[in-house]
C-alpha cells in the first residue's frame, strides 16, 4: 500500500507551501499518494478556493456540504444557528469521509477554524497523527486580546458557549495536541514550548516557500539619472476587517502624495502588487491620486520574481517585506496607526518591523526624502538580522526537504 498524506489548506500561501513539501516527499517516495482538502470555502471574509499547485486529489470542504448556514458574518453564530453541537458533529463526519481511504498523516498549516478542527478531530478519532506545519512568519501563539467591538463580543461569548457544550473550544495556534509541530525557527519552537507544547513534538524545519529566495538575484544598482523602480505591496486589511477603512485610505493618501513628490524631483516607476483576494479598488484609489501611471502586478506570479525586478519595496506589514529583505532589497514601511487595528496581534507585526530597523515614513515628505536618499546608496539602513531570523528561520533552500523528512518519519 502506498503511503498517503492528507494536506489541509486554508487560503493564503498554504496550498503552495503544502505543494512544495509534497514535491519533496515525492522525490523520496515516488509512489506516495496525496489528498488535498480545501477548507477555504468556510472563510467568511474571502471564500473561494485555495491555490494549490500540487498533484494531489483535491476535495473541497464546504459549509453547504455539511448543512451549515451562511446566515451571518460569524462562523460561531452560523454554527449555532445550524444546530450547535449537532452541526459540529456533521462537520466531523463530513471531514472523516474526506479521509477515506485512511491517510498515514494529516498535515495542516492552520488549526483555528471549525472546519480545520473538524478535520483534525476526525483524524484523532481514527488514530491518524496530525502535524502543524508553520507556513510563514507573524504567527500569534497564545491568547489574543481583540480591539474591535464585534471581536470582543465574540471573545466574551466563547467561554459561555464552550461551558454549555454548544461548540468545542478552539485551542491556541498549534496547540491541538499534534503529533508534530514543524516550526519556522528556534524562536517559534521556544514560543510553543512556553505555551505548553511537548518539546519532543517540535522540530525546526524553516519556511518551505522561502526556499526559492535562498539564491535570488542580488540587489539592483540605480543608474545615474535613471528611474527608481519600486514595488508597493497592497494588503486587503480593510476589506477583511483587520484595519479601519479610514486608516487604510489615509495610508493610500500618504503613499500617493509621497510618490508624487518624489516623481517631481526624479523619475520613478511603481509596480503595485495586489493581493490575490483583493479587488481592483486600490488601483482605482491610487489612480485617482497619482500624477503618473503605474504598473499592475495581480499577484499571480511568485513574489520573488516581482521583487527581483525592483530597487526597493514599500508596504505596511506584509510578509513580502521580509521576503524583500531576504533578497537584499531596501524596505520602506508606511505604518497604520495602532488604534486602527481590530486585533493587537496585527498591530504587533508593524511594531516589530519598526524594531527590526526598516525605514519608516509617516508623512509624504518623509517618504519622498527616503526615496531620494535611496538613490545615494544601495540600502537605507542596516536591519537587525538576528531579529529577522527569529521570524523567517534559516533560509537555505532546504526547508521543504526537512519538513518532508519529518513527515516521512511519521508514516
Amino acid at each position: 500500500m502506498p503511503r498517503t498524506f492528507a494536506l489541509v489548506g486554508t487560503g493564503g500561501s498554504s496550498g503552495h507551501t503544502l505543494a512544495l513539501v509534497e514535491r519533496a516527499i515525492a522525490q523520496r517516495d515516488p509512489g506516495a499518494r496525496f489528498v488535498f482538502i480545501d477548507t477555504q470555502p468556510f472563510n467568511l471574509r474571502s471564500g473561494g478556493r485555495t491555490r494549490y499547485d500540487g498533484n494531489g486529489e483535491v476535495h473541497a470542504f464546504s459549509p453547504e456540504a455539511c448543512g451549515i448556514r451562511r446566515t451571518t458574518a460569524s462562523q460561531t453564530i452560523n454554527m449555532l444557528l445550524s444546530g450547535g453541537p449537532m452541526a459540529y458533529e456533521r462537520l466531523v463526519q463530513c471531514a472523516s469521509r474526506l479521509l477515506d481511504p485512511r491517510p498515514g498523516v494529516v498535515v495542516t498549516c492552520h488549526d483555528r477554524m471549525y472546519a480545520e478542527t473538524a478535520v483534525l478531530t476526525a483524524a484523532r478519532r481514527r488514530a491518524i497523527p496530525t502535524v502543524l506545519l508553520q507556513e510563514g512568519p507573524f504567527c500569534a501563539i497564545g491568547d489574543q486580546v481583540p480591539r474591535a467591538l464585534n471581536l470582543r463580543l465574540k471573545a466574551a461569548m466563547a467561554p459561555l458557549i464552550n461551558r454549555a457544550r454548544l461548540l468545542p473550544p478552539i485551542a491556541a495556534y498549534g496547540m491541538f495536541d499534534h503529533a508534530a509541530i514543524l516550526a519556522a525557527s528556534a524562536h517559534y519552537a521556544q514560543k510553543w514550548r512556553r505555551a505548553g507544547a511537548s518539546a519532543q513534538t517540535i522540530s525546526v524545519t524553516g519556511v518551505p516557500r522561502f526556499d526559492r529566495l535562498a539564491h535570488g538575484p542580488s540587489a539592483r544598482s540605480i543608474t545615474a539619472g535613471g528611474s527608481l523602480r519600486l514595488l508597493y505591496l497592497s494588503q486587503p486589511f480593510a476589506e477583511h476587517g483587520k484595519v479601519e477603512r479610514a486608516a487604510a485610505l489615509a495610508a493610500l493618501d500618504l503613499l500617493a502624495q509621497g510618490l508624487n513628490l518624489a516623481n517631481r524631483q526624479h523619475p520613478i516607476e511603481v509596480v503595485i502588487r495586489t493581493h490575490p483576494r483583493q479587488g481592483d479598488g486600490v488601483l482605482e484609489e491610487l489612480g485617482n491620486r497619482l500624477e503618473f501611471a503605474v504598473i499592475h502586478d495581480c499577484g499571480e506570479r511568485p513574489i520573488d520574481a516581482a521583487i527581483g525586478e525592483v530597487h526597493a519595496t514599500i508596504g505596511h506589514y506584509s510578509t513580502g517585506l521580509l521576503e524583500s529583505l531576504i533578497m537584499k532589497r531596501p524596505v520602506i514601511c508606511l505604518p497604520i496607526p495602532g488604534h486602527a487595528f481590530a486585533e493587537k496581534s496585527e498591530a504587533a507585526k508593524q511594531l516589530w518591523l519598526e524594531e527590526l530597523g526598516v525605514c519608516v515614513s509617516r508623512t509624504p515628505v518623509e517618504l519622498s526624502e527616503t526615496l531620494s536618499a535611496l538613490r545615494q546608496s544601495s540600502g537605507l539602513v542596516t536591519v537587525r538580522w538576528e531579529v529577522l531570523e527569529e521570524e523567517i528561520g534559516i533560509v537555505d533552500a532546504r526547508a521543504s526537504e526537512r519538513a518532508a523528512l519529518a513527515l516521512l518519519e511519521l508514516t
